[in-house]
This record gives structure tokens, sequence and C-alpha cells, in this order.
């Protein structure tokens, strides 16, 4: 993990090319006197072997004023985002060890705090849709921007960094709510506050954002460029959110007509599906993105590309893989079915999918999917003499 960290930042004398042992150390050494500018603290420097040993896994738990260094280097909240353990364990698990958390009302509470929130806040939109989750995310937006006033320089970029981690999140959630506008403010926000720290990950997550939002506002060239800019990032990336980017970049260009290149970023994202590397998720973003998934968008390209028929077999395939417990994405599977089935002139069958997709969209709260789903109503409303339609258009007007 340490040394993934170390890849996913630039030299900063080498113009392409990832952070070196050495470079880190002086990163590292530089950090030290920021944070401690009153206190003779040489005796803490490091060099490029110590990083290696540590990135080897012999030495495990560095001295406090080293580890806080680390993060600050990083951007890193805690510890164990870095899997740095103390080999004095006192509770006999094993090689994970005791998660140690920052000192009690030290501002580095405060932001291991936010850190915690902003996880929470992600598993409330999951359970109980983006409405309710938006209220927490907008209030610990207030808070961070309340609070960067009198943060200490040392710890800003990790304050700026979550700002950003927040506004995207709450750019996806003005999205559920099929809220445009201010998706597109949050969205500029976040990278915004992102590439005031040069923080790759979270301007390449912004830039991503912002793609989507933009191919669903119906500007299909603006999404295109967004995607290939959030790409430019890659080297540094997680493999989740390397494959994420690759879905993205794919259905923008399958909307343009490019089909067979988006056929092939369909495959190079199947090299880095979340599934396919078992553990710990590197990273928090795209960790949605297993092989189902992309082969779900692999339908909607197929779909796309005037080839209903393969686009349903696709995703009959996929479907399965998606997890029913997160609500928005599953009635957004079942949605992308009913879309590929109504492509096939098979309406009966497009409403059925719609209609099991309906009161899955509306407990997860998501108007963007219901947005979607009352479209495909006008789509099939001419076929109400079949009963599949019938019951759906009924449904569709009570719920809508």
């Amino acid at each position: 993990m340490l040394s993934d960290a170390r890849h996913r930042l630039s030299s900063p004398v080498r113009a392409g090319q990832r952070m070196s042992r050495s470079e880190l150390a002086d990163a590292v050494n530089a950090a030290l006197d920021r944070i401690y500018p009153s206190r003779d603290v040489t005796a803490q420097y490091v060099d490029s072997r110590w990083v290696g040993k540590l990135e080897r896994g012999e030495h495990r738990w560095p001295s406090e004023p080293r580890r806080k260094a680390l993060r600050q280097v990083f951007g890193a909240v805690t510890d164990a985002d870095l899997d740095l353990y103390s080999p004095r364990r006192s509770d006999g698990v094993g090689a994970a060890g005791p998660v140690v958390e920052p000192e009690p009302g030290s501002w580095d509470e405060a932001i291991y705090l936010l850190h915690e929130q902003w996880h929470l806040l992600v598993q409330n939109d999951k359970m109980f849709g983006p409405e309710y989750a938006l209220m927490g995310v907008t209030r610990q937006l207030a808070t961070i921007e309340d609070t960067l006033s009198g943060m200490p320089q040392a710890l800003r970029p990790a304050l700026i960094r979550l700002a950003a981690q927040y506004a995207e999140s709450a750019a996806w959630l003005h999205q559920s709510l099929n809220d445009h506008a201010a998706g597109h403010h949050r969205a500029r926000q976040a990278l915004a506050w992102a590439e005031a720290i040069a923080d790759p990950t979270m301007t390449a997550w912004a830039t991503y954002r912002s793609s989507q939002q933009r191919l669903a506002s119906g500007h299909t060239a603006q999404a295109v460029e967004q995607a290939e800019a959030a790409l430019l990032h890659d080297p540094k990336l997680s493999r989740p959110m390397r494959a994420a980017l690759r879905v993205q970049h794919a259905h923008a260009l399958a909307v343009t007509g490019e089909h067979q290149s988006a056929m092939r970023l369909l495959d190079a994202a199947q090299h880095w599906a979340a599934d396919r590397y078992p553990g710990k998720p590197e990273g928090e973003h795209g960790s949605y993105c297993t092989s189902g998934y992309i082969e779900l968008h692999r339908g909607v390209c197929l779909r796309l590309a005037q080839r209903p028929q393969e686009a349903i077999e696709v995703i009959d395939q996929a479907l399965p893989a998606i997890p029913r417990r997160h609500r928005q994405d599953f009635a957004s599977a079942l949605l992308i079915k009913a879309m590929a089935h109504a492509a096939a002139r098979q309406p009966d069958q497009a409403a059925a999918a719609a209609h099991h997709a309906l009161p899955i969209a509306r407990r997860a709260g998501s108007r963007r999917v219901l947005h979607q789903l009352a479209q495909l109503g006008a789509t099939v409303s001419r076929h109400q003499q079949l009963p599949e339609v019938h019951a759906f258009l009924h449904d569709l007007q009570e719920i809508t």
C-alpha cells in the first residue's frame, strides 16, 4: 500500500515520472521541518534505504514524527491508510493489529472524524437514499469550510482533500436527485479544491463525475473531453478507479458512435475490475466497478450500437452480479435491461423489467432513475393493450 501510494505521486523534478524513494525521503524530511519548525528534527531525517525497508515491510511502525510526515506527504488521514501498525498488538488478532487513532482533541482527530463520517454518509446513501445522505454531506461541507480558516498550514492539504471528497459526493447525490445544476456546481467545486492541492486522485474523480453529468445533460462532446482529461491521471490511480474511468469514456464514445473504441475500452477496464483483486480495496473510489458492472455497461454500449439483442444477452448475464442491497444500482441495472428490450421492439419485456425497477427506485429515492423510467413509459405507452405495459404504466402514474 505504501509503495502504491508513492507510485501515485509525481516526481518533483522528472516530468511525467513517478516519485522515487529518494524523492519521497526528501519530501518526508521537508514535511518534518514544516511540522516542527521550532525543533531540531535532523535525527528523524530519512533516506531512500529507510523508505525501501518500509515498503518491503521490514519496518512497520516508524516514530510518531516520521508517521506524521508520511501522512502529510501522502494526504493520508490515519496510519492504517498507509498500512502502518504497531507490532505490539494488544488484541492477539495477528498481522492487522489495532488501528491507531489520533490524539483526542487534536486537529488530526478532527480530520479523522470528518473522514470517518464521509464513509458513514456513503452507506447512508445506499441504505436511506440520496436525499437523506445529502443533508449530512451539506452540513459536513459547511463545517469543513468553517474549519479551514483556523486550520494549521501543515494540515490544510488533508482538509482540502476532504472538502473535495465531500463536494464530489454531493455532486453524485444531486445527480441521483436529478438536479443537474446543483450537481455541476458541486463537481466544479470538488475539482477546484483537488487542483488547489494537486491531488491526482480527487482531480481525476471529480473530472469523471463531471463527464457523467455532462453526458446526462446531453453535452456529449464535453463528456468525452472530460473522460479523456480524467484518464490523464491514470498511472497514479487505484485499479478500480482506472476501470471506472474507462467505463465512462466508453459510454461517452458510444453515444458519439465510436463503438469499436468503446468496446476496446471496456475490454481494458476488465483488467482493472475491483473484484479481480481480492482483499482490501485500493482507495475509496471505484470499488463498485466490478466485472459485472463493466459488462452491464457493455450492454449499454451494444444498445447504442443498435445491437439490442446482443445487449440483452450481455445484461442478463451481468445482472446477477449487481448487489440487490444497493438499491439504486440494481434499479439502474433493471432500467438498462428495459431500455434494451425497448430497442429490440419487445415492449412487453421492457415494461416487465421497468415495472420490477419501479418500486426499487422509489425506495432508493433515485429521482434520476424514476425520471428515466417515466421516459421509458412514454416510449411503450402506445402498447397499452399489453398486460405488462398496462400494469407498468398504472403503477408508474401512482408513484410519479
